[in-house]
């Protein structure tokens, strides 16, 4: 049965933790995880496994066991050491890609100062790969949180990543039902909920927790049931205050974290990659989570850099470009699979890097049922003008422009796509012009219209003097012919009207 849904103005902290963030890293560009990956980290002196893939787990690969023990057990084994600056880099890429669902997110303590500072924290943060979200305020759009959180789990295993939810009112306590899946919406469910939660779970020192235990002190219900006096003489003050968060008697505010107005992310490959079709799968994990991004910050972009780095060769360098501001992951992918049949890579890929630096505004609309608004008819254009460009390249592909001058030969230029066309149409000027007039018979043609007379160029060299006639040939076709006085007598066929 689900709890009541949550009240106007009662908070809830919704905490989406990623218990295996290390190997997700390591491990989310494969499309298959069939290699045996693990995490390790150094404890003491000696490098210890701090988490395996399944591949290494069904191998007899355990997290706890020495390095090399492991790669005796399994000599395909793939051990990576951890790297807590990508963990910090994933946890603030991936509050970005939250502001779709909240307009606060939190991260863990001591990660703001890591980034000031260049130097990735151990403790707190290190304890906690999580993020806090404020859920009450969202709720009437993407329903209460025992909603909510299955669905961020879903979307985030898509992006490669692991993650469990909890949520409750207080964002200790958050922490806590995230670990056990579960949605409380009430103090009294915080103390009949997590009551039976053993004492390791909580946020506080070992050596606490090592002192509880041997006064007999099993689950966090036994700790709540003593006066908060008793628990400040027995354990301190930093235990008292921490169970105090839990039920919410103190404030424990959550500074909100703010994304960044670029968009620059890394994905190492934990296996080299040669074929250019198979960068397909980590680069839709990279833009799907760019998207998700843009979602937060109702942003688009209209270009992306993307940099595959070698082992011993200058990066290979794509740029991806839209003829209007998107959103859309699919519409980017599209342009970048165009763009990677056309590449050839010098050397192997290690590893992938996604940049949009230009974030803009996004302005959206309504579409109709048929798609067949102008807006909507010149989006599909658009769309197959930016797969044709990035097939052929983008000097292949362009539009036309207007210039001032008679002559229809010299009245138009080619412009980029996303340049403002000055052309007018004029409907007595056939849609169609040939590359050279093509000289004709005109007793084989029907004159429908005419004449127009074009006499112009006396100051570049290139003048002229016509006679412009609509006429139509034996077929039926309607076509613009002229006859010419200078430089050279005779009739011509100029343009076709669509």
């Amino acid at each position: 049965m689900l709890p009541p849904k949550n009240t106007a103005g009662t908070p809830c902290w919704l905490v989406l933790r990623l218990p295996h963030l290390a190997l997700d890293l390591a491990t989310r560009g494969l499309a298959r995880p069939e290699t045996p990956v693990a995490i390790s980290d150094t404890i003491g002196r000696s490098d210890v496994l701090l988490d395996c893939n399944p591949a290494a787990a069904r191998a007899g690969v355990r997290p706890g066991m020495p390095a090399a023990a492991a790669q005796g057990i399994l000599d395909t084994l793939q051990v990576l050491p951890r790297d807590l600056r990508r963990e910090y880099e994933a946890l603030q890429g991936l509050a970005a890609w939250c502001y779709q669902y909240s307009s606060q997110v939190s991260l863990p303590a001591g990660t703001d100062r890591a980034t000031r500072d260049g130097k990735p924290l151990r403790g707190g943060m290190d304890a906690r790969r999580a993020l806090w979200l404020e859920a009450a305020a969202s709720e009437r759009l993407f329903g209460p949180p025992e909603e909510l959180g299955p669905r961020l789990e879903r979307e985030l295993g898509r992006l490669g990543y692991h993650a469990r939810a909890g949520s409750a009112p207080t964002p200790e306590a958050a922490w806590l039902a995230a670990g056990e899946a579960l949605h409380l919406d009430s103090s009294g469910a915080i103390r009949t909920r997590l009551g039976a939660l053993p004492l390791d779970r909580l946020h506080v020192e070992p050596t606490q927790i090592r002192a509880m235990e041997s006064m007999g002190f099993r689950t966090l219900r036994d700790l709540l049931r003593l006066p908060r006096k008793a628990v400040t003489r027995r354990f301190g003050p930093a235990t008292a205050a921490t169970l105090d968060r839990v039920l919410g008697l103190c404030p424990d505010p959550r500074p909100a974290w703010h994304p960044p107005e670029t968009f620059d992310r890394r994905l190492e490959l934990p296996a080299e990659i040669n074929a250019t079709q198979a960068l397909a799968f980590p680069l839709k994990r990279l833009l799907e989570e760019l998207c998700g991004v843009l979602r937060g910050g109702d942003t688009a972009v209209q270009a992306l850099d993307i940099a595959l780095r070698h082992e011993d060769h200058d990066d290979t360098r794509l740029r991806v470009g839209t003829q209007s501001p998107t959103q859309d992951a699919e519409r980017l992918l599209r342009l970048t699979r165009e763009r990677l049949e056309r590449l050839r890579l010098p050397q192997a890929v290690r590893e992938i890097r996604l940049q949009a630096t230009n974030l803009l505004p996004l302005a959206a609309g309504q579409h109709s049922l048929f798609r067949d608004s102008p807006a909507e008819q010149r989006q599909d254009i658009e769309r197959l003008a930016e797969r044709l460009q990035a097939r052929l390249g983008r000097d292949a592909v362009s539009g036309v422009t207007g210039i001032e001058d008679h002559r229809p030969e010299y009245s138009w230029r080619p412009r980029a796509l996303d340049e403002h066309s000055e052309t007018t149409a004029l409907a007595h000027r056939p849609s169609w012009l040939l590359h050279k007039p093509r000289r004709c018979d005109i007793a084989h043609y029907r004159i429908l219209a005419g004449p127009e007379r074009i006499e112009s160029g006396w100051w570049d060299g290139r003048d002229c003097r016509r006679d412009y006639f609509v006429v139509r040939d034996a077929e039926g076709s309607t076509l613009w012919a002229f006859h010419e006085y200078k430089p050279c007598r005779g009739w011509f066929v100029h343009g076709v009207f669509g």
